[in-house]
């Protein structure tokens, strides 16, 4: 069953230092995120506080995420990311109504 993960973290630093760092690092992973099960990944700031991050992705199972997210390089990416470890939730689907 797929599960939405929501990432919520303070950015280590100023916005255009820290998006080079995600961009470099998700065009270089971005095939091994897809084969490992990430479905979409999108990512937001808070318009009050540009340090505040969200990133919300969606994988194939909370297997599939736990196994890409415990890789040793991918930590080392959150840590350069963000200001201590980041607030990782994962949900589900309700099937509610929708639009």
């Amino acid at each position: 069953m797929a599960v939405t993960v929501i990432v919520r973290a303070k950015l280590k630093g100023d916005r255009a230092s820290i998006q080079a760092i995600h961009d470099s690092v998700t065009g270089a992973t971005k095939e091994m995120a897809l084969q490992a099960g990430d479905v979409s990944h999108q990512t937001f700031l808070s318009s009050t506080n540009l340090r505040d991050f969200l990133g919300i992705d969606v994988w194939a199972s909370p297997e599939a995420f736990q196994r890409f997210s415990s890789d040793p390089k991918i930590q080392e990416f959150f840590a350069q990311m963000f200001e201590g470890m980041p607030e990782v939730t994962l949900w589900e689907e309700s099937g509610w109504n929708r639009w």
